[in-house]
């Protein structure tokens, strides 16, 4: 008898399993249809640096997140301040032109300071609503909409890109 209860758990197991890893593998970077007529598919939910480095997404990305130049100066002067209660909402729509720009480069700008894993990347559709309604409760209307907030607070937003570099917007929000 205890065979058989082996056998079930172990079957039990066998199809669970790749499920729940299957799941997990879908949490990011989910392709869905687009109704823009510009795009076939977009990234909606959960964004990884990874998933923007795969066709079709690449083109843009690594094109503008190679090429910013970073402002040196105002990166100096956030590196000074404690970062770790800091995080970065971001919301953005692949098929969006401002976001295909801006993205990348704030991307590169948390990469720089250390503070990558403090991101938070959202894709949306055009009617900035994603798969898993993240974007509900924070007035997400323009791509991309970046919200920054400090110990759950929010302390700054930036819509469709900032007036001065994000190191810039950064160094002035935090003084």
């Amino acid at each position: 008898m205890d065979i058989l209860k082996a056998i079930i758990v172990l079957t039990i197991l066998m199809v669970i399993f790749p499920l729940a890893t299957s799941a997990q593998e879908k949490e990011f970077n989910n392709e869905t249809e687009s109704v823009s007529e510009y795009v076939d598919k977009i990234l909606n939910g959960p964004i990884t640096k990874e998933g923007l480095q795969k066709m079709p997404y690449k083109t843009w990305f690594n094109t503008n997140f190679k090429t910013y130049l970073i402002d040196q100066n105002s990166l100096k002067s956030i590196k000074k301040r404690k970062l770790k209660n800091l995080k970065i909402l971001a919301f953005m729509g692949t098929w969006c032109h401002d976001s295909n720009r801006e993205i990348p480069r704030l991307m590169r700008v948390v990469e720089e300071l250390g503070i990558a894993d403090q991101l938070e990347l959202y894709g949306v559709d055009v009617n900035k609503k994603s798969l898993l309604g993240k974007e509900e409760g924070y007035n997400v209307r323009k791509t991309p909409t970046i919200i920054f907030l400090l110990e759950g607070e929010e302390i700054g937003r930036i819509l469709e890109e900032p007036e001065v570099s994000f190191e810039a917007y950064l160094a002035d929000l935090l003084n």
